[in-house]
């Protein structure tokens, strides 16, 4: 028999080869999708760790040794993270008193440092670097503050700083170590440094703003007390593949559990887990959203096999017949019938299987930022098994009608009728299914899983059967008035396209062809389109520069003495976030904000936004330089103060440190009160006026401001101070913080706070150089309140002055406000958190150059487009290619149906045209075969059926892999791809149509 069955191929070998390739296609498609997986899943691995943070990569340990001899924490290093991929740091640290060589001067006192391959990350401008105890390099600033030069000793002794005096002084005995050379970093911001700081530019009680550097048996040397500890643990992003993913973590997990167990409370901190939280959820959704694809294309496979084995065997139908005839039992006429397909079936799903996993290997190359070749075991799983197990039963299933037959009906030369019950019971049943998948997806909650995984091309075919089962009567019509109208050839197409056995399948399977690919190119355009926006809101501008932490007033004026008219920089920083604050808020210099931010809002300009966040104030700032500054006040009365101050609180216009002047200790009755402004050399802003209780208890306060004079001449008189409206005082929470009630007198403004029973209080007084409430633009979905933490995390009022769909950086959820405002609403002078600067296209190519010269440290300088890219390589985008592959591989298959409906019409109908030819019929109307017809009624249902389907899955499609945060697909994506891929589909099937039709046509040629 099985001879027999090989003979039967032999004889038609171009059945057994359509057998055979569509078997190739079908296992191909079923492999393609384990295969793409583990492809895409090494690639989203790669993309995540690339596009990680370095915290995310990095372990860190902080420990204060219990002992100066204690060194369980360096000596237990080389026991953990000792792999390929860990570049560990270690380093340690004292504070130590330098003695310069002239004692008049103040007394450097530096952090002692011992870092790992410190030399290498260092540029030596003098001399050379350490190699032995007792020598130390020390920067340029130290060498000429303590008075020394190359080669020179300096005598040196652990520090301690006195908690009362807040200066150093000598705890340990002093010892000569010799200077050997002169350093200066090559990169403060490099990731080396980690977060420990040795650079911080502001000037503090240790008179350097530089550490020394030294070896570890130099620092081990010093009579010291307990040192500072740390590890930096950096894995390699080379290092975390899909393979390395557990070790690594377990890895991880063991260092820290050992280094938290180790004395002296070592804190243990790493993102790692974050990362790997995020890297799981990418490999997830690869797993869920590239078989959605693949389902509806295995089964596009296995149907057109059912078309092509149901052909072949129709046409063995007298052959079936002479079997039966002929005694044959059932049995082994079903062998002999289905071994001619199971054969090439078989032997197709061979080739397939490995076709697989090289067009898959070949389409990652250019789908995907990484690649790697796949096992071939990788393909080798319940996929493959249930794609051979369906095209068998397919198979099987298409000879069923035949095999069932009579034999005197099999014998006769008529063609089989169609089932009246079976395909209007399996539409009503893909149709209740594709509703089913819908309510679960819908409802279920748990996105693309389970039954619910099928949805979108359920709903696609189950449009398609509905469609196609629509135009058929529809045909049916046409073909009748062409008919009484004398048009032979319109009539014969529709009469095909009405009439002829698997016509509506065909049709079905074109518009699920086609409805495929345009569903893929919908979803890939949406995707698209969200991924541009939240790259472009998130970011904020084209270009993000990262500044390393300075003071908000500093980075303000920093910013605007290199673009001083506001056209390609802008400062910007976040205020704090507290308690009950309802939305996070961003400050921006706003002259910038069309020059620089990334704004999508129509109805509401960046130009307009900038000028309702910047309206004009109440009053000017008040001025004042470093010389001496007078208060004019009388105080009437004094409840509970003890040791009450008057503070001015002024801060630099230059960026430096705010300053919180004492003016002398209060009393009552009139008095002036000066003192000079050291703080104020290129003028300050007056921030504010308040008294101050160094305890800061609460107490009742009764006091009228007169003047503020400098030069001899009043900065604000008695006027002045007497227009109450340009005056504020801190806004109050409620019971928890009473301030002053503001009242104008006629030689001045009252201040007063009466019975504070114990509550705190705030006697301060500010100018309304400001305007208050503080304007604020605010995303619609912000929720934003009448309230916000101010930048010196004091309350501020504030009020929306225009709504936006979203606002730079911060997207769906904050506000906006004036930097410049909000920093003159604060008194503290304090840094600013997150610092960045939004550039806009018009900044020079040196703008980060010159942002240096102006002493910002840069660490990080972000563009639009690796932003962007990085979206691009997340999860859900490297699924969706799959998609857009998979609908092609559909439409390819549907041009191959078309093919093989077409080659089955030709054999059917040669007889029948020409003898239509025979009675004069011309051979164009002769041949008329309605494919044309066929592909154009597909390309134009298509559409509807995607529609359906992205209209009723749309927001169940995953497009990140990480929080959203409001991002979502749009319904209606970028036409350009969808109206390419639908154009494509359209075209390359009606190229095929005319190309079957013509070989129709040359079929009816008669011959004499």
């Amino acid at each position: 028999m099985i001879g027999l069955a090989l003979a039967m191929v032999r004889a038609r070998p171009g059945q057994a080869l359509t057998a055979f390739l569509l078997a190739v296609f079908a296992m191909a498609a079923a492999v393609s999708a384990p295969v793409y997986s583990t492809t895409a899943d090494r690639a989203v691995v790669h993309s995540q760790v690339t596009a990680a943070p370095i915290s995310e990569r990095v372990v860190q340990a902080r420990r204060t040794s219990p002992t100066p001899q204690d060194h369980d924490f360096e000596n237990l290093l080389p026991q953990l993270f000792n792999g390929n991929g860990f570049v560990s740091v270690f380093s340690t640290e004292y504070d130590i008193l330098l003695t310069p060589r002239d004692i008049k001067q103040s007394h450097p006192a530096p952090r002692f440092v011992y870092r790992d391959d410190a030399c290498a990350h260092v540029r030596i401008t003098a001399g050379r670097c350490y190699v032995s105890e007792t020598e130390v390099i020390l920067s340029a600033g130290q060498m000429e503050t303590l008075g020394l030069r190359v080669g020179d000793t300096v005598t040196a002794a652990y520090a301690k700083i006195d908690p009362q005096a807040g200066e150093y002084y000598e705890a340990g005995k002093p010892s000569q170590l010799t200077v050997v050379g002169t350093f200066e970093p090559l990169n403060k911001a490099d990731t080396y440094w980690s977060d420990l700081d040795y650079f911080n530019p502001r000037s503090s009680s240790r008179y350097t703003t530089e550490p020394v550097f030294a070896s570890r048996l130099t620092l081990e040397a010093l009579e010291h007390g307990p040192e500072k500890q740390a590890l930096d643990v950096v894995i390699d992003d080379s290092a975390i593949n899909r393979e390395s993913l557990d070790a690594i973590s377990a890895q991880v997990e063991a260092g820290k559990s050992k280094l938290e167990a180790l004395p002296g409370h070592a804190v243990v901190s790493t993102g790692l887990p974050v990362l790997l939280k995020r890297i799981d959820g990418d490999r997830s959704l690869v797993a869920q959203v590239v078989p959605v694809a693949a389902v509806p294309l295995v089964l596009l496979c296995w149907f057109v096999l059912f078309i092509a084995v149901a052909s072949a065997t129709q046409e063995r139908r007298r052959e079936l017949g002479l079997f039966s005839l002929r005694g044959l039992t059932a049995p082994r006429r079903w062998w002999l019938a289905a071994g001619e397909s199971i054969v090439p079936i078989l032997a197709g799903a061979v080739v397939g299987f490995f076709l697989g996993h090289y067009v898959v290997r070949a389409a990652a190359w250019f789908l995907l930022s990484t690649s790697a070749d796949v096992p071939i075991s990788a393909g080798f799983n319940r996929w493959a098994a249930v794609s051979l197990l369906g095209a068998l039963l397919a198979a099987l299933l298409a000879q069923r009608g035949e095999l069932a037959k009579r034999t005197v009906d099999l014998l006769r030369n008529v063609p089989s009728r169609i089932s009246r019950w079976g395909a209007p019971i399996f539409e009503v049943v893909v149709v209740v299914l594709a509703a089913v998948s819908v309510v679960q997806l819908r409802r279920g909650g748990s996105g693309l899983t389970g039954f619910a995984l099928v949805a979108p091309s359920a709903v696609v075919i189950a449009v398609a059967l509905l469609a196609a089962r629509a135009v058929l009567p529809i045909a049916e019509r046409i073909g009748r008035r062409a008919a009484r109208q004398g048009r032979i050839g319109p009539m014969l197409a529709a009469y095909a396209l009405s009439r002829r056995p698997g016509t509506q399948r065909i049709l079905a399977l074109f518009v699920v062809a086609i409805g495929l690919l345009v569903f893929a190119a919908t979803a890939s355009s949406a995707a698209g389109d969200a991924r541009d926006h939240r790259a472009s809101v998130q970011l904020g501008a084209e270009r993000v520069l990262t500044v390393d932490p300075l003071s908000r007033a500093a980075l303000l004026a920093k910013v605007r003495a290199v673009d001083p008219k506001g056209e390609f920089a802008m400062a910007t920083t976040m205020l704090p976030v507290s308690e009950d604050s309802v939305a996070p808020m961003l400050a921006v210099d706003s002259r910038a904000l069309a020059a620089t931010a990334a704004w999508d809002d129509a109805s509401l300009s960046a130009e307009e936004a900038a000028k309702l966040l910047h309206p004009a104030a109440e009053r000017d700032s008040i001025e004042v330089d470093n010389k001496d500054l007078s208060l004019d006040v009388t105080i009437d009365s004094l409840v509970d103060a003890f040791r009450v101050h008057w503070v001015a609180v002024v801060v630099p216009e230059d960026g430096g440190d705010v300053g919180r002047v004492d003016l002398g200790k209060v009393t009552t009755g009139r008095q002036t009160y000066v003192r000079n402004l050291p703080m104020c050399v290129n003028k300050c802003r007056l921030a504010a006026l308040e008294l101050e209780q160094p305890e800061g208890r609460g107490f009742d306060a009764n006091v009228v401001l007169h003047s503020v004079s400098q030069h001899g001449k009043a900065i604000v008189d008695e006027a002045a101070f007497a227009l109450a409206d340009t005056w504020r005082v801190p806004d109050t929470p409620g019971p928890k913080l009473l301030v002053p009630t503001l009242s104008a007198e006629k030689d001045g403004l009252r201040a007063e706070i009466s019975g504070y029973k114990g509550a705190d209080t705030a006697m301060r007084v500010m100018p309304t150089d400001v305007p208050s409430p503080l304007p604020v633009i605010a995303s619609r979905s912000a929720g934003v309140g009448d309230h916000m933490t101010g930048l010196d995390e004091s309350r501020q009022a504030i009020t929306v002055v225009g709504e936006v769909n979203t606002v730079p950086r911060l997207g769906y959820s904050g506000g906006i406000v004036d930097l410049d405002y909000a920093e003159r609403m604060a008194t503290d002078g304090g840094d600013a958190e997150y610092p960045r600067i939004f550039l806009g296209p018009k900044a020079p190519a040196d703008v980060v150059e010159q942002l240096r010269k102006q002493g910002l440290i840069i660490s990080a300088d972000t563009r639009l487009g690796p932003v962007r890219d990085a979206l691009d390589e997340q999860g859900p985008a490297v699924a969706l290619r799959f998609h857009e592959l998979a609908g092609v591989l559909a439409v390819i298959l549907a041009v191959g149906a078309l093919w093989l409906v077409a080659g089955l019409d030709r054999s059917r109908r040669v007889g029948e045209l020409r003898a239509l030819r025979a009675q004069g019929v011309t051979r164009r109307d002769a041949a008329a075969n309605g494919y044309l017809a066929l592909v154009g009624t597909a390309v134009v249902l298509a559409p509807f059926a995607t529609l359906a389907s992205w209209l009723l899955v749309r927001e169940y499609l995953p497009v990140f892999s990480d929080d959203a945060q409001g991002f979502e697909a749009s319904y209606w994506p970028s036409p350009l791809p969808v109206a390419v891929a639908w154009g494509a589909a359209a075209v390359l099937l009606a190229v095929a149509a005319l190309v079957a039709g013509a070989r129709l046509r040359a079929a009816a040629t008669l011959k004499r």
